[in-house]
């Protein structure tokens, strides 16, 4: 059976991590709340002329993603269509083997 000294050490060690978890969440929320309202306070406040320079850059990003993207996918089609083709092959030897 552990000993009083043990048990009290265990439970102050596990108050004391506790509440710092608890403060370090916490903190993390409070910040990421500021940072939600600074960044809404900054695009109320923008201009229309700095709106639309944030909007054309969020374009050119986008679009730049989406040529990756369908370059992405052509790759993957071309790649099951020619894993198709290779069964299909594969089979029509397989089917010329059985026949011999």
């Amino acid at each position: 059976m552990p000993s009083p000294q043990n048990v009290r050490r265990l439970v102050l060690t596990v108050a004391v991590t506790s509440i710092t978890i608890a403060s370090s969440l916490y903190g993390a929320g409070l910040k990421t709340n500021e940072e939600i309202a600074e960044t809404t306070r900054k695009r109320q406040e923008a201009t229309f002329e700095e709106q639309l320079a944030a909007l054309q850059n969020m374009r050119s990003s986008l679009t730049s993603r989406k040529g990756l993207l369908e370059k992405q996918i052509r790759e993957l089609d071309a790649k099951m269509e020619e894993k198709k083709q290779r069964a299909v092959s594969g089979n029509m030897n397989a089917e010329e083997h059985s026949r011999r």
